[in-house]
């Protein structure tokens, strides 16, 4: 059984090289690229094997070795640092005892400025319990780092003691989620929504916000959408050598820091919710799992036949659509309860005369918390109107049409036929395709085989159609019909439709019959006289 470990144990493994420094990346979780390292202290121990810092750290400060360390450690990284692109930042961790001891702020400076570093590539970080400690005290001390070029960051953020007082009155630059909090916040509702305050409190305060303990890419992703800029854990990265971090550089790129960053936060998103409730074009609202109206814009208000300047907040929808045409309204927010997803609905309102397009959906948190429903509506009045004109004008013509003695007919660049109208005397309810077979089928065989024939010879042609042909009527009668189209060209004078009509001809053509036959009566006449 090995012995307890002692201060002394610690002087040979500085001495010996068996001490050496971590460096876990800080990611930029938008672009996956590198903004910094945190440097963190392991020990490879040749008797001890893997010792673990929760084991030697404690150790080290009470043998008073913590200032060595860190000092040691940070000599070796600054080596390979300087070499390493300039907007990379390099952060370690102080103790309160450390930080507060002024004059670590100049040696950890001297170290910098032996590999020719600014101290703006350094971050110091320290805890909460630094901040209950001597306001003043502390208030010059991060002064002070401020003052020397470093950055500061508030690690463990939410674990600790710190106010919102507090943290408003320190400059700090950067706060850190605690991992606690990050590594179950997919699973529970409660540290979800810390993570999320916190992130939208230090965005709020201009401040970075890193997320520790990020294990899996949803949680990666989770922050981004939260706002959330950088991010630390063994999904990004674990601890590692020098020559891995430096590969890790190579490969993922260095976040540039002068990059403008987006502002996600919840005081950003209030405002920008804001402005669109006010100036949307489309009625909007929100109800809660209760179906309490949370939030209603003045359209939907007025699209739902309510008075525009009275406030719904609290009011449930029940007593809103207390009408009976409201029923079908109800009955599609059930069913968005329910789960489904309703096609969104026309309601005429009877109180304004006007017509929405209605639609409902739930909202759900990305734990599948529902959180209510969100409605939208578009008055479409003016397009109800529209097309109530177009049927009623398309209802005219086709009883116009159905009266006519004169049959439509239309078709394609190739000639095919796509449209026939309805026969005033029969076929009234057939389709075109079962129109346009009856025609044929009542034709003569000779007169369907001829007029097929004259048509496709013409259409290449361009030139106006004209062909007479004989149909059995339903009254089994023959008669003449007579066929007519133009064609209808684009812009480009490219042929793109043909337009006909079909007449009955049957009483010019015995009419024709007639005069010929009177005519040939009358040259026979005149013939026997002559003779």
């Amino acid at each position: 059984m090995m012995a307890p470990i002692a201060a002394d144990d610690i002087r040979t493994a500085l001495d010996a090289g068996h001490l050496w420094p971590a460096l876990q990346p800080l990611v930029h979780l938008r672009t996956g690229r590198i903004a910094g390292f945190e440097m963190l202290a392991r020990w490879t121990c040749p008797q001890r094997g893997v010792v673990s810092p929760l084991e030697f750290i404690d150790v080290a400060e009470r043998g008073g070795l913590l200032d060595t360390l860190l000092l040691k450690l940070l000599d070796t990284v600054a080596a390979s640092l300087c070499h390493w692109p300039p907007e990379l930042r390099l952060a370690v961790n102080l103790s309160p005892g450390q930080f507060l001891d002024t004059s670590l702020l100049d040696r950890l400076a001297a170290v910098m400025h032996t590999h020719g570093l600014p101290m703006s590539r350094l971050q110091l970080e320290i805890t909460e319990t630094v901040l209950v400690q001597d306001h003043e005290r502390t208030l010059q001390t991060i002064l002070a780092a401020r003052q020397a070029g470093a950055s500061l960051s508030l690690d463990d953020f939410g674990t600790g003691y710190s106010s919102l007082t507090r943290l408003q009155s320190y400059p700090f630059d950067e706060i850190k989620i605690d991992a606690s909090f990050v590594r179950t916040m997919d699973q529970d509702p409660d540290n979800f929504r810390i993570v999320l305050a916190v992130a939208g409190l230090g965005q709020s305060l201009k401040m970075h916000v890193v997320a520790e303990g990020i294990e899996t890419e949803h949680h990666a992703h989770l922050l981004k959408r939260m706002g959330c800029e950088f991010g630390q854990g063994f999904h990004l990265g674990r601890p590692a050598s020098l020559a891995e971090a430096a590969r890790l550089i190579g490969e993922c790129g260095v976040w540039q820091r002068h990059s403008a960053g987006i502002d996600t936060s919840p005081f950003q998103r209030w405002h920008q919710l804001d402005s669109l409730y006010r100036s949307a074009p489309v009625g909007l609202c929100f109800l809660d799992p209760l179906l309490r109206v949370v939030s209603a814009n003045a359209m939907m208000i007025d699209l739902l036949g309510g008075n525009a300047g009275s406030d719904l907040e609290g009011c449930p929808v029940t007593d809103l659509l207390d009408r009976s045409e409201h029923r079908p309204l109800l009955q599609m927010v059930a069913e968005v309860v329910d789960g489904a997803a309703p096609a969104p609905m026309e309601f005429f309102n009877s109180r304004t005369g006007r017509t929405s397009l209605l639609a409902f959906q739930l909202v759900r948190s990305d734990l599948g918390e529902m959180l209510g429903i969100s409605g939208s509506a578009v008055d479409i009045t003016a397009r109800v109107c529209a097309e109530r004109t177009v049927r009623d004008s398309e209802e005219h013509f086709h009883r116009a049409i159905d009266l006519s003695p004169n049959i439509p007919w239309a078709a394609d660049a190739q000639g095919v036929i796509d449209y026939i109208g309805p026969t005033f005397e029969w076929l009234p309810e057939l389709t075109t395709a079962e129109r346009h077979q009856q025609w044929l089928a009542r034709m003569p065989e000779e007169d369907r085989l001829r007029v097929r024939q004259e048509w496709l010879a013409n259409i290449p042609t361009g030139r106006p159609f004209r062909t007479e042909f004989r149909v059995l009527w339903p009254d089994g009668q023959w008669r003449w019909m007579r066929s007519r189209a133009s064609p209808h060209a684009d812009g480009e004078g490219r042929i793109v439709r043909w337009y006909g009509v079909i007449v009955d001809i049957s009483t010019e053509r015995r009419l024709q019959y007639r005069i010929n036959t009177l005519e040939e009566q009358i040259h026979r006449l005149r013939g026997t006289d002559q003779n």
